[in-house]
């Protein structure tokens, strides 16, 4: 079964025939209208929020070839180290991102932020493998449950022509996190150590929570859909803001709340949540392949621990060509083929990567080829998720999806680390982790990509 729609709804994979209700409903009126500043603004900063999400993840690895000769470390422990962050990101999508449905997202936001502040900040003060192991597992545990929020939030701050592409930016931050800290930590890195870099990380994230205290605030959607006592004046105060008459009601909540990660798995979402959460669950293992040990792998080749995250960084401008290449073309080719395209190419670049002689140049230009198709792969995900689930299950549901998939994550870490203990090369290892991206196009071919509703 799928998705409950509005009755005029119908379901396509085109953003022009998004459904639209009657313009006495707020959400209605907002999806109709243009964007303005304030919601433009609310976006800008779910993107850095993004950012910073990619550069925590992406720190760890940038370290890794300094942490392990510092603290006598073989790659097997690194693998450890690498899935126990990626362990904190399921369980913060899981069991932290359905409380964005219940207590609200601008409160779990904070909450999540929080937590990636202290635990970058353990992490910069660790002196041994278990600290490093637990300070990790928090940190990934406030990555996780962002990635739930802001998701959502992107898609529910943007009008209907603009909501893919709201998400398709948002998750481009993801990369930018990447280039970002990929350069600097290659500076970093060579003038103060590896700790400085999540020194750095600390101080952003506090940065990033007072932008979130100004700028963001409660989505229309959820303010309908769980009201309150006070929710009339909100929702009128959120209007003002975009620069609209306020209402003088609103109309009924679609459901009566419950619990949303139940909702998930009743008649009419269990196919689409199972389905979605296959196709990520797969496309996570060749993804985070590449993320967490192209470093290592380049210093394998010669290259130094520097150049390792410059490689990485070019990854990542792969990645935001992708992003705006997704947000561009996903309306006029169709947001389903784009990414199954995409995925194709995930699979075959991991292959040619693996292959490529240990020269800067060459894995440079090779990084950002294999950026585009595997970080591109990752943005019309996004897309697709934030699509699959109504406003009142949209964060428990992408939760549930980001966080099944971040438990295939942990698998390319560990599985890697013991392969190439076992004196596997880095082309076999690679065509073992490229697999899953061909398996996630069969299942994602069975998938029918819906429209953005208003709910």
């Amino acid at each position: 079964m799928g998705i409950a729609l509005a009755p005029s709804a119908t379901v396509v994979d085109d953003l022009n025939e998004a459904p639209l209700a009657a313009a006495s409903d707020p959400r209605a009126l907002l999806l109709a209208a243009p964007m303005s500043r304030f919601q433009i603004v609310a976006i800008i900063v779910t993107l850095a929020l993004c950012a910073l999400d990619g550069f925590d993840v992406l720190a760890i690895t940038f370290s890794a070839p300094a942490i392990g000769p510092e603290m006598g470390l073989n790659k097997a422990q690194l693998g450890y180290i690498l899935s126990t962050g990626l362990l904190g990101m399921a369980l913060g999508s899981l069991v932290l991102s359905p409380l964005a449905d219940t207590r609200g997202r601008r409160q779990t936001l904070f909450l999540s932020l929080a937590l990636m502040v202290a635990g970058t900040l353990w992490t910069a003060f660790s002196a041994s493998l278990s600290a490093l192991i637990g300070s990790r597992l928090l940190t990934g545990v406030g990555i996780g449950a962002m990635i739930g929020i802001i998701m959502p939030m992107a898609a529910e701050y943007a009008n209907a022509q603009r909501r893919d592409l709201a998400v398709s930016l948002m998750t481009v931050g993801y990369p930018i996190g990447g280039i970002l800290g990929g350069l600097t930590s290659a500076g970093l890195l060579a003038a103060f150590g590896w700790r400085s870099i999540f020194l750095l990380a600390s101080g952003v994230g506090v940065v990033l929570a007072v932008a979130v205290f100004l700028c963001l605030h409660e989505p229309i959607a959820m303010i309908v859909t769980r009201p309150g006592k006070d929710g009339l004046a909100r929702a009128n105060a959120y209007l003002r803001r975009c620069g609209h008459p306020p209402v003088d009601r609103l109309p009924a909540p679609p459901v009566t709340p419950g619990v949303p990660m139940a909702a998930l798995f009743g008649p009419e979402m269990l196919r689409d949540t199972l389905t979605i959460a296959a196709v990520y669950f797969l496309y996570m293992i060749p993804q985070f392949y590449m993320q967490t040990w192209l470093p290592t792998l380049v210093g394998d080749a010669g290259l130094k621990p520097a150049q390792g995250a410059l490689v990485s960084a070019f990854f990542s401008i792969g990645g935001v060509i992708a992003g705006l290449f997704v947000a561009a073309t996903s309306i006029r080719l169709g947001l389903k083929r784009v990414e199954i395209a995409l995925l194709l190419g995930a699979g075959v670049m991991i292959l040619v990567f693996s292959a490529l002689p240990g020269r800067l140049g060459t894995l440079l230009g090779g990084a950002v080829i294999s950026g585009f198709f595997i970080m591109g792969a990752m943005v019309g995900m996004y897309a697709i998720i934030s699509r699959s689930f109504p406003a009142h299950l949209r964060a428990s549901g992408t939760g549930f999806v980001i966080g099944t998939g971040r438990l295939g994550s942990i698998l390319p870490p560990i599985l890697a680390g013991w392969l190439f203990v076992a004196g596997l090369d880095r082309g076999t290892v690679s065509i073992i982790m490229a697999a899953p991206a061909l398996a996630c196009v069969l299942v994602l071919a069975t998938f029918r990509v819906r429209a953005p509703t208003l709910a």
